[in-house]
């Protein structure tokens, strides 16, 4: 509580008793703190909130309705006025109070532009008839600019930017002109003290040194696109500082958006679509696994190949899948011997005979055409048939 009596005394030593008492009933104005029927409170109550005398108030409450923000009749309470009708050019600092919002900067930005048109079309006018004893003053404004925006930014360059505006209307005898001049350095008044800590610089001096030699030249070209460019340039950066933009929110698909970038694609890669590889027991030969068809179908394994014989494996019926993927070819399994393990690698397809010197052979297949064909010798030791196996 303290804290903020210490602020409030300091701030009325700064503008004044009368000028803080007026700031503070315009900012309850802009703010809609007022009840509906904007009726203001007594003198007598509005002297104890602030701490002053009767005078104060009733002083403050004359400059207001100068300005057309109160209406003041004898015997009544003054009355503020609605914002949108109260609301002019010379009052812009009633839109001034919250900077954060979009029609603070929107009214701003108006301005501004305002202002921007009003040099170029001066300018351009002098620089197409003035003649040159007329154009000195103004070229010595523009580099009285250009150098007071590097050392002292701030109200001098402002005050100078109004005296080029206004020379260049009395130069080519503007009279309607110089009327809103005066009403554009009247709002800017009302607002230099939240504006002129961010005014001057680099950008100032660009658009200064550009006037200058586009008037020495006569460069109509330059007046007409290069310096309003430069002069944009220059507000924006005091708008951006003062009110920047109010960021936009991310809409509720932003997020699912983006977890569909940075995690699972939405659309998975061909081969994820395919069914994983079933185990067919197949080998296209010794070690070498045979690709099985990606069929979303086909969710059990089929057998690659029928038993037909002692140890031996022929191959299943031969088909085309649907997709025109042919079957796997023939499979032959490996037989090991009874006694030691050894593998024991068959021979072609068909009747053979056994090899001599207790070679091992593998039996062909009986054909189903040969039915009456002795069935094939057993695997032995020795080349005779007639001695046991020794253990």
């Amino acid at each position: 509580m303290g804290e903020a009596l210490a602020r409030r005394a300091a701030e009325m030593v700064r503008v004044g008793l009368v000028a803080y008492v007026e700031e503070q009933l315009e900012r309850d104005i802009s703010l809609g703190r007022l009840p509906r029927n904007g009726r203001l409170a007594s003198e007598r109550m509005m002297a104890r909130w602030y701490g002053v005398s009767r005078g104060t108030v009733r002083e403050a409450l004359r400059r207001l309705a100068a300005r057309g923000l109160v209406v003041q009749r004898s015997g009544r309470q003054a009355r503020a006025v609605a914002l949108d009708e109260s609301l002019t050019l010379e009052n812009l600092g009633l839109a001034l109070h919250d900077e954060r919002s979009e029609a603070c900067r929107r009214l701003l930005e108006g301005f501004f532009s305002l202002k921007r048109q009003v040099l170029v079309e001066l300018l351009a006018d002098c620089c197409a008839n003035a003649s040159v004893m007329e154009m000195g003053p103004l070229e010595d404004i523009c580099f009285q600019l250009w150098d007071e925006a590097r050392w002292n930014p701030g109200e001098l360059c402002v005050q100078l930017e109004f005296d080029l505006l206004r020379q260049a209307a009395q130069t080519v005898a503007r009279p309607g002109h110089l009327l809103l001049i005066q009403s554009l350095q009247r709002a800017f008044r009302g607002i230099s003290a939240r504006l002129l800590p961010f005014m001057g610089g680099e950008s100032l001096r660009q658009w200064a040194i550009c006037a200058q030699h586009a008037l020495q030249e006569r460069d109509m070209q330059a007046l007409q696109h290069q310096l309003p460019a430069l002069l944009k340039a220059c507000d924006e950066r005091v708008l951006d500082r003062f009110a920047p933009r109010p960021q936009e929110h991310a809409s509720p698909e932003a997020p699912h958006a983006q977890e569909g970038l940075l995690g699972a694609p939405a659309s998975p890669p061909a081969q994820d679509d395919a069914p994983a590889v079933l185990p067919c027991g197949e080998t296209c030969g010794p070690g070498t696994p045979a690709p099985a068809t990606s069929q979303v179908d086909a969710l059990e394994a089929r057998p690659g190949v029928e038993e037909r014989g002692t140890g031996q494996l022929v191959p299943a019926s031969e088909d085309t899948g649907p997709l025109g993927v042919a079957t796997q070819p023939p499979v032959q399994a490996l037989l090991l011997e009874p006694d030691s393990g050894a593998p024991c690698l068959p021979a072609v397809l068909g009747p053979a005979p056994s090899e001599p010197w207790g070679a091992c052979v593998g039996g062909g297949v009986p054909d189903a055409s040969s039915a009456e064909e002795p069935p094939p010798e057993p695997c032995t030791r020795s080349g005779r048939v007639d001695e046991p196996l020794e253990d």
